[in-house]
């Protein structure tokens, strides 16, 4: 009785160190997670052919939660093209391989290989380490995108990575492109209408100096004969007063002035505005020098100061004749109109 107890304690620790060991082999067999692809398949017959024969290679993604991703990858010249083919479950049982409705024999060859058999056709795939975490979610969201779509019209597909960034780079040259065509188009028009503007203004100073030369001496007369009486008019004395004191000019009075210097001159201010447009500021200041108004009291009237008034005299000179001149050669040319 007591031998027959140690034969069976013999024989349970053998089962155990049987079984201890059986688990450490099986703990030491290849992950099936990463990257595969199909390097050759054996047809029924035996005959052995690498997948390069069907213009493409079959790619699988295994992932840790038990599924797949299969994918179809074609070059194109330097690139990759990438066509959706089909995502599921799997299952690796010790010689069994699972996925779907197909169960296959399933066998390591080593760390980097594995074969797995269904309906008679031999697939040996090989471990790739060369594949991108990027590379492979793009596949991973292609697939969950078009599943089951290896029979359909080939239209699912999306480039490499590298083809894809190359793409957004090249849209980006392009936008670069297209804002450096609109500036130089931009830059083309306002400097056609710069030379316009200063054609319309030539031909205006033009007309200008013509009508004051052949201006009929009767007409002439006329003129200086009005011009006199308004500088000796109680008008003229009552602003001058006014202007000498530093007295602001309220809206009303500028448009009364503006239609007693039209009667005098009856081309000023169309000549001025046909010139160059004026701000308020500046036909105020314009109104105030044909009268005879010092830059000075210019200055108080307006209540600016006078670097501010000569900057503007300055200024409009420099637009309507394109030249540099002073205040006094603006003045010069409004007493002229």
């Amino acid at each position: 009785m007591i031998k027959y107890t140690i034969l069976t304690l013999l024989f349970a620790f053998a089962g155990l160190v049987s079984a201890i060991g059986e688990n450490q082999s099986n703990s030491k067999s290849p992950s099936i997670i990463g990257v595969w692809m199909l390097e050759s398949e054996t047809a029924p017959d035996g005959k052995e052919t690498h997948s390069i024969y069907t213009q493409y290679t079959r790619c699988k993604i295994y992932d840790a939660d038990s599924i797949y991703y299969t994918v179809q990858l074609h070059a194109v010249g330097t690139e990759m093209l990438i066509i959706a083919h089909e995502m599921g479950r799997f299952r690796l049982n010790d010689s069994l391989y699972m996925e779907r409705d197909r169960v296959m024999p399933f066998e390591w060859v080593n760390d980097t290989t594995f074969i797995t058999t269904f309906e008679g056709y031999r697939e040996r795939m090989v471990r790739s380490t060369t594949m991108t975490e990027e590379r492979m979610e793009e596949i991973r969201e292609l697939v969950r995108q078009h599943p089951d779509d290896a029979d359909a019209p080939v239209k699912h597909y999306v480039f490499s990575t590298t083809e894809r960034q190359l793409k957004a780079k090249n849209q980006v040259f392009l936008y670069i492109i297209i804002g450096m065509v609109v500036l130089a188009i931009g830059v083309a028009v306002y400097v056609w209408r710069l030379r316009q503007r200063k054609r319309e203004i030539e031909h205006k100073l033009a007309e200008i100096e013509e009508e004051r030369t052949l201006r009929p001496e009767l007409v002439s007369d006329a003129m200086k004969q009005v011009e006199s009486e308004f500088f000796q008019s109680d008008y003229y004395m009552d602003l001058r007063r006014r202007i000498e004191a530093g007295t602001n000019i309220k809206p009303a009075e500028w448009k009364d002035l503006e239609q007693r210097l039209k009667v005098i001159y009856p081309h000023f201010s169309s000549s001025l505005y046909g010139l160059y447009h004026l701000s308020p500021t500046e036909y105020q200041v314009c109104l105030l020098i044909k009268i005879h108004t010092a830059p000075i009291e210019i200055a108080s009237v307006l209540c600016k100061d006078k670097s501010t008034i000569s900057s503007i005299r300055k200024r409009l000179y420099k637009k309507v004749f394109d030249k540099e001149g002073s205040g006094k050669d603006w003045d010069e040319f409004i007493l002229s109109l």
